[in-house]
């Protein structure tokens, strides 16, 4: 089933936002967002009833437009918004609560608000290959993208108060620059700073992770008097040397075909007997007194690589019906793990083509498998693209 592209509501938006954005900027019309995000041991509360997060990863890197060059961008393409503002409605009709950007200009937020009943989790995009995170003119560019990236949040929601789950401070940060960076600077084990006060055993990595977060907490309540809640995407092949239990809760991405390649001894789980739900209750059990959110979970369907089916499945190899019968395992098996998890976001809505930058963007690589995990794909469409659902789509609104 297509998704319709163009719809007389989408035009009418465009058309009102072209040029100035007169649409986006009265203020006076603004509508009042009193939303507010706590925590308690298992749960991210809003307004201090349990929310279950239902997410998916979105980066609109549509064919010929990298992510990382459209961020800045005030002024898309017309297809672009089209584009993004469909999905962004669809993503909404799946049943999701929760859109997780990064990479995502500006009239991304103006989508969400648009589209309304939607929350959002902000990754800040930390380049995760660097050899010292500690390196001063490192930091001084990070906290420079923090602030640009929470002004371009607050450029669109002018009440003060977005519905902004959660920031987060950085996502699967690499072994290799996380090891060099603990080596370089033995005698960093502790920080304090306005908000974030560490014990005195961390990493010189978990370190700067605390003064980045330190840094966007007090920049956003200085500018904008609000404090988002804090985290940071960890991931299987870092769990044992990276360690943030000083943010307000603990993300992880988890992977079922990652388990019994890189933790094959892992218990199984307590109901399914999955390896992933086993993972999932360890990484709980080490920080019962925090919520645990699965930050990403999915499954590619890139057609060149070697088939394993369940319960695992494969990095890549897999059909389009065990996509969505894979993705549906996994929330089952968060739904029924023996701790309570905070939610999922699935990754990820569009395939990323993109991946090797824009000559690569033009066309999706049978051979790479990080570009088929989209739970749509993409279509040419004349001189642009459209998207056609998959059966994980599907799946995923009638679970949800």
């Amino acid at each position: 089933m297509k998704c319709k592209f163009f719809s007389l509501l989408i035009l009418l938006i465009l058309t009102t936002s072209c040029g100035k954005n007169e649409h986006f900027n009265d203020r006076d019309n603004d509508p009042v967002n009193t939303s507010s995000f706590h925590v308690n041991n298992h749960q991210i509360l809003k307004n201090n009833i349990p929310f279950q997060v239902k997410g998916v990863v979105y980066v609109p890197g549509y064919p010929g437009l990298l992510p990382w060059e459209i961020e800045n961008s005030t002024s898309l393409p017309i297809a672009l918004r089209n584009s993004i503002f469909t999905d962004i409605q669809n993503i909404k009709a799946m049943g999701a609560n929760t859109i997780r950007f990064w990479g995502a200009p500006k009239f991304c937020y103006e989508a969400l608000k648009i589209v309304g009943d939607l929350n959002f989790i902000q990754v800040i995009w930390i380049q995760g290959d660097v050899p010292d995170f500690q390196s001063p003119e490192f930091k001084s560019s990070t906290k420079e993208y923090i602030r640009e990236v929470i002004d371009r949040i607050y450029s669109v929601f002018h009440d003060g108060s977005p519905p902004l789950v959660a920031i987060t401070i950085g996502n699967e940060l690499s072994e290799s620059s996380i090891l060099s960076t603990d080596a370089a600077h033995p005698e960093v084990h502790h920080f304090s700073g306005d908000y974030i006060v560490t014990d005195s055993n961390i990493t010189a990595t978990e370190a700067f992770i605390a003064e980045m977060a330190d840094y966007a907490r007090s920049y956003e309540w200085t500018t904008y008097g609000h404090k988002s809640l804090l985290t940071y995407s960890n991931e299987i092949r870092t769990a044992d040397i990276l360690d943030v239990p000083f943010l307000d809760f603990i993300s992880h991405n988890a992977y079922s075909y990652a388990v019994p390649y890189y933790r094959p001894n892992t218990a199984p789980g307590s109901s399914s007997g999955t390896l992933f739900q086993g993972w999932i209750e360890e990484l709980k059990s080490n920080h019962p007194d925090q919520p645990l959110l699965i930050t990403e979970t999915g499954l590619s369907i890139s057609p060149n690589a070697s088939h394993v089916g369940p319960p695992n499945y494969g990095y890549g190899g897999n059909t389009e019906l065990e996509q969505a019968t894979g993705l549906l395992q996994n929330l089952h098996d968060i739904q029924t793990a023996a701790l309570p998890l905070a939610g999922v976001c699935i990754h990820e809505y569009l395939d990323s083509w993109w991946k090797f930058g824009l000559e690569d963007s033009y066309s999706q690589d049978p051979n790479d498998i990080e570009e088929w995990f989209g739970i749509v794909q993409l279509k040419q469409q004349g001189d642009w693209y459209v998207t056609e659902f998959r059966s994980s789509y599907d799946s995923l609104k009638n679970y949800w």
